[in-house]
């Protein structure tokens, strides 16, 4: 689902409104429209290291793979998280392997431009970390 959602909306965006366009406020002064590429990762940072992110993208996507089956089926949020992180590196490596580079959009205000598979991969992030700090509460708990 991320995969297809984070591949529709930057083809869509892309067509639509072309690399350069905006920013166009969305919601007030809260979200707006900013259509860019960017070979770096999140923040711009690392500009021409596609190779190397494409290789971070497959370890990681590697690792997932392996260790997603040993989760037990009721952590759900960490079969969640990964889900979202796995998809989100697979769209944004699909992207760099096939571009070189990643169209983000989405703009709010004191931070980088994002896409939907940045927010999949930090919303997954979240949900391990939270997750994980339940897990150990719950396990030191009597």
């Amino acid at each position: 689902m991320v995969v297809i959602a984070d591949r529709v909306t930057k083809i869509v965006v892309e067509h639509r409104y072309g690399v350069g366009y905006g920013p166009k406020p969305i919601v007030d002064s809260v979200l707006f429209l900013t259509v860019l590429r960017n070979s770096g990762a999140a923040f711009g940072l690392f500009k021409n290291f596609t190779a190397g992110f494409l290789v971070i993208s497959l370890l990681v996507m590697a690792a997932i793979l392996v260790y997603y089956p040993r989760i037990p089926a009721h952590d759900w949020p960490a079969r969640i998280g990964l889900a979202m992180v796995f998809g989100g590196a697979v769209s944004n490596a699909y992207d760099r392997g096939l571009q070189g580079s990643v169209i983000d959009f989405i703009q709010v205000p004191h931070w980088p431009v994002f896409n939907v598979a940045d927010s999949s991969i930090t919303v997954g992030v979240a949900l391990l970390v939270v997750g994980s700090f339940f897990r150990r509460r719950t396990a030191s708990v009597p």
